[in-house]
């Protein structure tokens, strides 16, 4: 949980309330998109027992994945705080 609290925070900007809220549902969201079509479409190539384990660890990598996109994108975080 520590570890996807600061991936939250690290997308959403740094003491920004608005910034956590909209990354939570983004982090939420990429966590739940993977779970559910990571494996999916891993069963066009892979047998399937090896794309749902594969599927699996794939789909752990969706939130880290934002993050760097977002980082490179704006290394503030999406809504910085002011002042």
């Amino acid at each position: 949980v520590l570890i996807t609290t600061f991936v939250v925070v690290a997308i959403g900007g740094l003491g920004s309330i608005r910034g956590a809220f909209v990354a939570a549902l983004l982090v939420g969201m990429a966590d739940t998109y993977a779970r559910a079509y990571v494996p999916m479409l891993l069963r066009v190539m892979l047998p399937p027992a090896d794309a749902d384990a594969l599927g699996g660890a794939l789909s752990a990598l969706g939130p880290y994945v934002v993050m760097i996109a977002v980082l490179l994108w704006r290394p503030k975080g999406l809504l910085p705080a002011h002042g």
